[in-house]
């Protein structure tokens, strides 16, 4: 049945939030679970809806980047950004390739009338998010202001040969409101509850990103149909993590978990263990603080990295921004040649989603706040703090009581660890990572001369940029912040 189930997933491409394609997925996990015997809950939500129809440069087939609008624009070629104004811009993506959006916007800046984009690997076309402004903030945003596009290497190579002379780009785009789907289970009535996550929406077929987590869910939910479980789980299955947030907030992925966490009760929810492009070993293991991490890991069935605080880039730091313990499992960074391509297809992993089963299953289990790593946390706080906040964090060490000891470190982990941007969004092959205490690290910085921005993604907070303000100011501000906040 499962393996049916798995078919009929594959089978289906670009499976974007509100469209007719995640419907007829929703549908078929929804009829799923009912042959499981399992009570299944839609959570419905409000999404914009894009979709690709057409496009292409003088013949050249190509893919809409999202979310542009329907265009044509008839411009004479470069290839340099600096000499694009009034231009059709042609780019080859790096090896990493959610540098798109960085060029993407240095092309607005530069006043390109289009831009279009080739594959730095051969034979595939890839979709990247473009935004046209220097921010991932949760706040509104608009549609992208000039068509973009993504052609194959090979095609790239061609039009190179076109330079300094006249091409035609057309695109065709829908957008529309629509109705995302949050598809969720109940399985089992113990003590508390842990939740388990994954999301179906996808670009191209999404094997990797993210069917195989889906998969592994699905996988979950029958091993758990036949077993009794120490804890209730909640399996969830998110919409309208790629995009499709209604508002086009700059931070654009994620949508559909968050409104999950705004909308639902999580008052008796424990943890979380979010399933995001887990396809190989070593599986990459990110959490909200090392006393859920460690713990994690103690279990493990199969081979794994312990990456630090959760990613930045996943569904997982919905609830790890509230404080709820969560645990990505993840190798986002490890499938950067087929990441949201339509060569992420189908291969056979069923041994190593058999493990992620088994892992998670003996996590829930044996599960319990004496098993969490509360003193790794401690250290990991107090060897990120200035010293001047030694006789605050010290008093963590007062606290046996195990729940308040828990709801302290929850707290810490809302309030501190964050998501930032070091230096500046233009910077090429940097990544959003998330860090305990950003005002911290801008205080080290400083005592060692460095004077780095450091912006606060989400927010997007700007920490040490006033050029008026001396170090010593920044400092002593910054540790009366931090004294707040710990007290």
């Amino acid at each position: 049945m499962l393996k049916e189930l798995l078919k009929e997933l594959v089978s289906v491409n670009d499976v974007v939030a509100g469209s007719e394609k995640e419907l007829f997925v929703v549908r078929k996990l929804r009829d799923y679970f009912i042959e499981l015997g399992l009570d299944v809950k839609l959570h419905p939500i409000n999404v914009i809806t894009w979709e690709d129809i057409k496009c292409d440069v003088n013949d050249y087939i190509c893919r809409c980047l999202p979310p542009i609008t329907t265009s044509e624009v008839r411009g004479k070629l470069t290839d340099k950004i600096e000499e694009s104004y009034g231009k059709v811009l042609l780019l080859s993506t790096t090896e990493f390739p959610d540098n798109v959006w960085v060029l993407y916007n240095l092309a607005v800046e530069a006043g390109a009338e289009a831009v279009i984009f080739y594959d730095s690997y051969p034979g595939r076309f890839r979709r990247i998010v473009v935004s046209g402004v220097w921010s991932y903030s949760f706040r509104s945003g608009k549609l992208p202001p000039i068509p973009a596009v993504h052609m194959r290497f090979e095609d790239g190579i061609r039009m190179r040969k076109l330079i300094g002379r006249y091409v035609e780009l057309r695109c065709k785009t829908d957008i529309r409101g629509g109705t995302g789907y949050n598809v969720e289970v109940v399985v089992g009535g113990g003590e508390g509850e842990v939740l388990v996550s994954a999301h179906h929406d996808r670009w191209f077929t999404g094997y990797r990103d993210n069917i195989v987590g889906l998969y592994t869910l699905l996988k979950l939910a029958e091993v758990l149909s036949k077993l009794r479980v120490k804890h209730t789980l909640r399996l969830v299955s998110f919409t309208a993590e790629e995009f499709g947030n209604p508002d086009l907030s700059p931070w654009y992925w994620s949508y559909g978990s968050r409104e999950f966490v705004r909308s639902v009760d999580l008052s008796s929810l424990r943890f979380v263990i979010n399933l995001d492009t887990a396809c190989m070993e070593p599986i990459r293991v990110n959490a909200t603080g090392p006393e859920i991490g460690k713990f994690f890991i103690k279990y493990s069935t199969i081979k794994y990295s312990y990456e630090g605080f959760d990613h930045p880039y996943s569904d997982g730091l919905s609830f790890s921004s509230l404080g709820i313990p969560t645990v990505t499992l993840h190798n986002l960074r490890d499938i950067d040649e087929v990441y949201h391509t339509d060569l992420d297809t189908y291969y056979n992993n069923e041994l190593l989603i058999d493990g992620l089963v088994t892992w998670i299953v003996n996590v829930v289990n044996n599960y319990s706040l004496e098993g969490l790593e509360f003193k790794e946390y401690y250290e990991y706080l107090k060897n990120s703090l200035p010293s001047e906040l030694d006789d605050v964090v010290s008093k963590i060490l007062t606290v046996h009581d195990l729940s308040k000891l828990s709801k302290m470190f929850k707290l810490i982990s809302k309030e501190l660890v964050k998501p930032v941007a070091i230096g500046s969004y233009r910077d090429l092959n940097k990544d959003l990572i998330t860090v305990l205490a950003p005002h911290a690290l801008v205080i080290n910085n400083l005592r060692r001369g460095s004077r780095v921005g450091v912006i606060v993604a989400g927010d997007e907070d700007v920490l040490c940029c006033n050029l008026g303000t001396s170090d010593n100011e920044i400092i002593s501000k910054y540790i009366e912040y931090l004294r707040q906040v710990l007290n």
